[in-house]
């Protein structure tokens, strides 16, 4: 599925989304494989745009630079930001998990959640803490509207609406923060590298349009020592080839997987070759 229909998705789904607040969920950080793919993914922010809170953009501005000119605007937010507005709905569906800032103004935007989320922030000694780290879903089950939040997402996309893309989404605290956080990088790969996987899978997925929930798909797949999958092939298919093929792309499209560096020949040795089955929640961002 191209942007476009993914988009034209997103926004058939947030018209007609049901207006009830998400039931709040609690707080899981017992998957150290989220945790330390959270830490990949804020670490990718320090990198970009820094802890810059105080810069943050209004998302609003958004939509003005774009209806002043198209092509300024395409260049302007291509590239990494950090943006705050106020939520009007939260949204999951089989689409994945987002935010509507401003709905019911024409300066509306639709700010989609990166797979996993940073819980419970506090300020000590002026530095920013974690709390634990969730999936988007969990995390937004935690927010109503007329909550003001900051974003730093990887880029803009505009098509039928305004689109943020793979956002990390913060409470207003964090910008008293004068210190970033402490990262977690320890992760044990052999322990996780299914988890690993699907989250690195997840981030170039793109989902067919009008695929059941209930399908999967198992692979049979090959890695050399260098963390590069060799071979994907189909073992059993989920009856569906637009979805079986949109997974094998997306593996296809992970790289390199790095963490095999770090594994010990034995355990290396027994993801030389091995099967994963894929089903189309297991990708959703």
């Amino acid at each position: 599925m191209n942007i476009s229909s993914k988009l034209l998705l997103l926004l058939v789904a947030v018209i007609t989304s049901a207006s009830n607040p998400v039931v709040a969920a609690q707080p899981n950080d017992t998957n150290s494989a989220a945790s330390s793919l959270y830490s990949e993914r804020l670490q990718e922010m320090l990198d970009t745009t820094g802890w810059h809170f105080e810069s943050a953009v209004d998302t609003k501005q958004i939509v003005k630079e774009f209806r002043a000119n198209q092509a300024r605007a395409q260049i302007e937010f291509s590239k990494p930001g950090i943006y705050h507005g106020r939520i009007s709905k939260v949204v999951a569906d089989n689409l994945g998990t987002y935010f509507i800032v401003d709905q019911g103004l024409d300066t509306v935007v639709t700010v989609l959640l990166d797979k996993y989320q940073a819980s419970q922030w506090k300020i000590v000694n002026a530095k920013a803490e974690v709390g634990g780290v969730q999936s988007a879903l969990e995390f937004a089950a935690n927010f109503n509207k007329n909550q003001q939040m900051y974003f730093q997402c990887r880029k803009v996309k505009f098509g039928l609406g305004v689109y943020l893309t793979n956002c990390l989404a913060f409470p207003p605290i964090v910008k008293l923060a004068k210190f970033t956080p402490e990262l977690n990088n320890s992760i044990d790969a052999a322990e996780h590298f299914e988890d690993l996987i699907r989250a690195r899978a997840s981030e170039g997925w793109a989902r067919p349009a009008s695929i059941p929930s209930n399908i999967a798909v198992t692979l049979q797949m090959n890695l050399g020592v260098d963390g590069v999958f060799t071979s994907i092939n189909i073992a059993k298919s989920s009856g569906d080839k637009s979805y079986d093929n949109s997974v094998v792309a997306a593996i296809r499209n992970i790289g390199v997987l790095s963490e095999m560096h770090d594994m010990s020949p034995e355990k290396l040795e027994k993801y030389r070759s091995f099967r994963m089955t894929f089903a189309p929640n297991d990708l959703a961002l």
